[in-house]
């Protein structure tokens, strides 16, 4: 009878855990940030090239979305992080932001260009950037974290190479608690023309606790007066014999 109750408390602690993992291992949902749709809504240009291509400079519209914000700089890059809201010959803006790599000359020369960071209210897990094709290309790099370059293509024309991004907080193989992540675009040390990197839109993962990512686990509470038999089935009041009610065992007559 004791390996019978034993069998019983078994099944039901697997009950519990099944419950808890079911309820409590969703990934949670990724807060999607759109570029192209933030900044196609400014109408008024920061400035009109001698082309007649209207601009806004990232750096003076950072983006602030349910508890997420993204903010631009230019840094030592070659140029300023910039969108075209307005094609001279189309009148339709760019379906991409644009960000540079570090000067070529002067002063600022150097392989390090614009920033982009991200920051939140609670921890970041991951961040993935989807990319756009370009002539040249800049590298990523972060200040913390691992970042990852994904989505090569060498049938595109030209050909793709890996320039989507995907970040995640783990650091000399730890997981990290990080609010804030700043991303800068390089160029190659031997480029002899600006490099820049296109992002359309970006994911960003976040959650309570890094090191495990598990929110809202709940476990199923017993159901007081419900009776089960020593094969571990639920039984009805009229059943005569042994049960087990509210985790006690007891003789029916």
């Amino acid at each position: 009878m004791i390996k019978n109750l034993r069998s019983i408390f078994v099944v039901a602690l697997m009950a519990v855990s099944g419950s808890m993992f079911a309820q409590g291992t969703t990934e949670p949902k990724g807060e999607v940030i759109d570029f192209v749709a933030t900044f196609s809504k400014i109408e008024k240009a920061d400035n009109t090239d001698k082309n007649g291509h209207e601009f806004v400079y990232l750096e003076k519209h950072a983006i602030e979305q349910n508890g997420i914000s993204v903010v631009f700089a230019k840094a030592t890059g070659s140029s300023a992080p910039s969108f075209k809201i307005k094609d001279a010959k189309t009148g339709n803006a760019d379906k991409f932001i644009k960000l540079f790599g570090g000067a070529l000359t002067g002063e600022n020369k150097g392989t390090d260009g614009n920033t982009m960071t991200f920051k939140a209210e609670k921890n970041i897990t991951k961040i993935s950037i989807a990319a756009s094709n370009a002539d040249q290309y800049g590298t990523i790099k972060a200040n913390c974290g691992t970042v990852e370059m994904t989505g090569a293509n060498p049938d595109a024309k030209p050909a793709r190479p890996a320039i989507d991004v995907l970040w995640t907080n783990v650091e000399g193989g730890k997981t990290i608690d990080v609010k804030e992540v700043v991303f800068t675009i390089c160029r190659d040390a031997k480029a002899e023309k600006y490099e820049h990197v296109r992002y359309g839109s970006a994911i960003v993962f976040t959650a309570d606790g890094a090191a495990t990512g598990i929110n809202n686990i709940t476990a199923a509470k017993a159901q007081n007066g419900v009776r089960y038999n020593l094969a571990g089935q639920r039984v009805s009041k009229d059943f005569k014999g042994v049960v087990i009610e509210n985790g006690k065992k007891m003789i029916v007559k």
